[in-house]
């Protein structure tokens, strides 16, 4: 059983960039607020705010102001509430210093399935999925927000791909499909876009077999593992610690995708997944890299090290 003395240490000075809390459309267990507070007394070093709905950047720089003790970052998930694949709302959000861009996540082509109940494969739903199919239902959600047509990435996609490297945001792939990360992988390189996030790789919507994120490392991407697929069953705890160990700490961020009124506290749940991974052979060290280093670098927050 893992040290408590050195989980806290461990969670302490750490990032989380994968949050869901209030304001949003779907009941959180805590709001912008509230996670500050949590966030610092647990010594964090700072906080992503995502919203599958709505831009967060306002919000992050509100938290900013009230807590100069920890850095809050803002979000952007281009689904249609967005506009779907819609550069403007890529550049307001950039002059509003947002940090991370994800592509479609609730609307995205990949996820029409899973939403009208076509894809049952008896795995626990995630908690945005009642909202996704209210909208379906009312005849408001609007079409799947595609970005890749006819085997190409499209040209709305490169569009917020150039804003997105103009205001050196990060990429973050979203819920798209498996097949459809290479190719909008490497346009975003052509276009510039430094940093890279693959979202939640062990998620079913966005499963990647190690030999996809083989391919995939190769572009210089950071592989986000979150808590909360394993925590809810959504596949084994003991797959993402063989995707760690095979495709290498260097290259993974550990997140929690927490928010969710039922689940643990965001400092509980890294805690508890920090707990894990020690009692799973990681070090103090490999740990220290992932919920560190990793994404403070790509935040912009710390230096790259050197050799």
């Amino acid at each position: 059983m893992a040290d408590e003395a050195t989980v806290k240490e461990l969670v302490r000075g750490a990032y989380d960039m994968h949050i869901h809390s209030e304001p949003d459309v779907l009941p959180r267990k805590f709001n912008d607020i509230v996670l500050a507070e949590h966030a610092i007394e647990a010594g964090m070093a700072g906080v992503v705010l995502k919203s599958h709905y709505i831009c967060t950047a306002d919000r992050a720089s509100l938290i900013n102001q009230m807590f100069p003790q920890i850095r809050a970052f803002g979000g952007l998930v281009l689904n249609n509430s967005m506009g779907g694949m819609n550069p403007l709302a890529v550049d307001v959000a950039g002059r509003l210093g947002n940090k991370v861009v994800w592509f479609p996540t609730v609307d995205a082509e990949n996820e029409v399935k899973n939403i009208t109940g076509e894809n049952n494969d008896g795995k626990p739903q995630p908690y945005w999925m009642t909202i996704a199919r209210a909208m379906r239902e009312k005849g408001i959600a609007g079409d799947p927000v595609r970005v890749i047509v006819d085997g190409k990435v499209t040209h709305e996609a490169i569009q917020c791909m150039e804003v997105i490297a103009e205001y050196d945001m990060i990429l973050a792939t979203g819920h798209i499909a498996p097949e459809e990360m290479l190719p909008v992988v490497k346009a975003a390189r052509e276009s510039k876009v430094n940093r890279v996030i693959i979202t939640h790789p062990e998620f079913p919507a966005t499963y990647l077999d190690q030999d996809q994120q083989r391919a995939l490392g190769k572009y210089d991407v950071m592989f986000e593992r979150c808590f909360t697929q394993p925590y809810t069953k959504k596949v084994e705890w003991e797959t993402v610690y063989d995707n760690i160990r095979k495709i290498g700490p260097n290259s993974t961020i550990l997140s929690t995708d927490l928010g969710q009124s039922t689940a643990p506290w965001v400092e509980e749940g890294l805690g508890m997944f920090i707990g894990n991974l020690l009692d799973n052979g990681f070090t103090p060290s490999e740990i220290e890299t992932m919920s560190h280093s990793n994404a403070g670098q790509i935040l912009g927050q710390l230096e790259p090290a050197t050799a």
